[in-house]
């Protein structure tokens, strides 16, 4: 390789580098409740532990998990949600339109997330 290309190469490694980088290594905010591409995820952005935790999705379609420890993602299939009796959530005949994450923080202290429109009581 002559010392042009070889010059030229690290020239274009460092622009890529000053390019992507700062992109890479952003904080970027995430959010506690994601609905798309056929999951939901929820992220335990505080700083406890949560327990007994639900994630209800379009009134009476739910999803249980044990506890989500701080700083945990929960990513749960649209699919996977079940109803009172039995009936898995099928996409193709309806729409996310809201979700609601109930838990016990490790203090006792009840956690509610909405997104969208939450859950009707």
């Amino acid at each position: 390789m002559t010392r042009g290309r070889l010059l030229l190469s690290v020239i274009a490694i460092g622009v890529a580098a000053a390019v992507f980088y700062p992109r890479a290594c952003s904080d970027v905010e995430v959010e506690a409740i994601v609905v798309e591409g056929g999951r939901v995820t929820v992220t335990n952005k505080t700083g406890t532990d949560w327990s007994d935790v639900e994630v209800w999705l379009n009134d009476h379609y739910r999803g249980q998990l044990r506890s989500l420890v701080a700083g945990q993602r929960l990513d749960i299939p649209i699919r996977t949600f079940v109803a009172g009796y039995g009936q898995n959530f099928d996409p193709r005949k309806q729409a996310p339109y809201g979700v609601e994450v109930t838990a016990k923080a490790s203090d006792g202290t009840p956690v509610r997330l909405t997104w969208g429109q939450g859950r009707r009581r």
